[in-house]
């Protein structure tokens, strides 16, 4: 009797992290992905740009990719996308927003030619192989987000994508929990839920508390300027600011590549509506009481369109008394000394400055404790994998679904980006883990920057360096004085004593008479310096012969 084929499910990231969602779904000859995205880089990643997934397992079997699959339009879903066509060809699904902002990123990175885009809705199946996939409409911070019911040889998965249980979303566009069961009829053997927010109590707050907060804010703004910062790809906030722009009758700038980019795509696309007329050049003479100025900047960027403003280096907008600058956007973990610094600033330059703390001015766009369980309920799994969060939120979340009595204590798996959760349909359990590693983005360099190089970036950050350049003959013997160059460690003028001492030091390990390697060198002046002064700089040693 031939033994039955079994489905592995593979996260590639977004478990342990917040960002870089990536799934891989196998069944036999057969595998799909949901979602491509990027993390941006924490405070301890000097110098990075993105970190990405580790694309290689997708890679090496691309001759059995069936597809990617795509939830929703933000960065930590689709910003991985660029770099993975570089290095194979696949078709792409996504609702209409979400393909538009994928091909314009592809466009950019000049990969277009790799993908062949389709664009989905909730009324057909899409047949990828020994998959069928159904989207599910869900409410959430950018228009077009589905989740995923993914019918397998061995029962029925669903993938929330993010999502909350927003009765009046901005949009009107709801989390469809009856569509869901209509899609399920024989059960579902597994859920991947979103677990951001695990450790917050009751229910998300309605997208409509932040309209009505910004409604009473534009109508005491009266007489100055009104200036937002928020995420780009928040498209149904910046509807509403749209519809509130109007009603208070002012006119909309924008300043900001990436808002300019999705306000229009999204216009063209219909998922974001503006009257004739009500958008207008930043630079337009428009009295200030009739003027709303939408901006990039939320997290604090540096060269963000808000904290340009806030260090007067704007070309086109200097912040002033009178204006009201309101940021509609939380701070994303890790970016809290930017905005605090860039707040700090705006307030410098008198502007009547509102944030989360002051007004309801945002709410989260994914599900709180209540709503996640509600989607347990009202899906009754056999197994839940908790995705989409720190390791925090996981665990919460499995606590969760614990309580709930739907699921069994050995229903819950929580699992690290790599493992392969496998099942037959009957029972689950983890295959060896496959590789999903950070894979660095420094500027053109992908995946060259590894832990050793983070490493040395983090001590230069912290204790600077140390360069001795060390005269040698031909038998490798000292034949001068070393020269010693400090950058971030100490002035050389003021410790002129402990650049004699290290050159001492040099000089003594030269003299014991046995074979001297840069390495040994090294070591030697690493140990000298932590010995007095407790830093540890990094320390470059270099052989030069004379």
């Amino acid at each position: 009797m031939a033994k039955a084929k079994s489905l592995r499910i593979i996260p590639l990231g977004g478990l342990g992290e917040i960002g870089k969602n990536m799934t891989v779904l196998e069944y036999g000859r057969n595998m799909i992905v949901i979602d491509c995205g990027v993390m941006f880089p924490e405070g301890d990643m000097p110098g990075i740009d993105l970190v990405l997934p580790q694309f290689d397992y997708v890679v090496q079997n691309q001759d059995r990719l069936r597809g990617i699959v795509l939830t929703h339009g933000h960065m930590d879903h689709i910003g991985g996308l660029p770099y993975l066509m570089r290095r194979l060809r696949a078709p792409i699904y996504g609702t209409a927003l979400t393909i538009g902002m994928v091909r314009r990123q592809l466009e950019e990175a000049h990969v277009l030619q790799q993908a062949d885009l389709h664009i989905i809705d909730e009324r057909e199946t899409l047949s990828l192989g020994a998959f069928s996939v159904h989207a599910f409409p869900v409410a959430h911070s950018i228009p077009g987000s589905v989740g995923l019911v993914i019918d397998t040889p061995v029962g029925s998965i669903v993938h929330t994508g993010d999502y909350k249980l927003d009765e009046t979303p901005a949009g009107g566009r709801i989390t469809d929990l009856d569509a869901l069961r209509a899609l399920t009829p024989n059960g579902v053997l597994a859920l991947l839920a979103d677990s951001t927010n695990a450790d917050r109590p009751g229910r998300t707050p309605t997208e409509k508390l932040v309209a009505d907060e910004l409604d009473r804010l534009f109508d005491e703004a009266k007489g100055g300027r009104i200036i937002i910062a928020t995420f780009a790809s928040l498209l149904a906030r910046l509807q509403e600011i749209m519809v509130l722009a109007h009603k208070h009758k002012r006119k909309v700038a924008l300043t900001g590549r990436s808002l300019e980019e999705n306000v229009g795509l999204a216009r063209e696309l219909g998922y974001l509506n503006a009257p004739d007329g009500l958008i207008v050049p930043v630079d337009a003479p428009i009295p200030d009481g009739e003027l709303l100025i939408l901006a990039t900047g939320s997290q604090g960027e540096p060269r963000s369109a808000l904290n340009r403003m806030a260090q007067g280096e704007h070309r086109q907008t200097q912040v002033k008394p009178g204006d009201t600058i309101i940021i509609s956007g939380g701070t994303i973990p890790g970016n809290e000394e930017e905005v605090g610094r860039m707040l700090n600033k705006l307030f410098e330059r008198g502007a009547n400055v509102i944030y989360g703390k002051l007004a309801t001015v945002h709410v989260s766009g994914h599900g709180s404790r209540d709503e996640m369980q509600a989607m347990i309920e009202a899906v009754r799994p056999r197994f839940l994998i908790p995705v989409h969060g720190e390791t925090r939120h996981l665990h919460l979340h499995a606590r969760l679904a614990l309580h709930t009595g739907v699921i069994a204590s050995d229903g819950v798996f929580i699992l690290n980006n790599g493992a392969a959760w496998t099942t037959d349909g009957f029972r689950a359990w983890l295959d060896a883990p496959v590789p999903a590693n950070d894979v660095y983005v420094d500027g053109h360099l992908i995946g060259e920057i590894g832990e050793a190089i983070m490493e040395d970036r983090q001590r230069l950050s912290q204790d600077g360096f140390i360069v001795a350049l060390i005269p040698v003959n031909a038998h490798n013997k000292l034949a001068g004085e070393p020269q010693i160059i400090s950058r971030g460690f100490v002035p050389l003028n003021g410790s002129r004593d402990l650049m004699r001492e290290a050159q001492k030091a040099i000089r003594q390990h030269f003299q014991r008479g046995q074979h001297v390697r840069q390495d040994s060198i090294e070591q030697t002046l690493q140990n000298f310096f932590y010995r007095e002064t407790r830093s540890r700089p990094v320390v470059l040693p270099s052989f030069i012969q004379v």
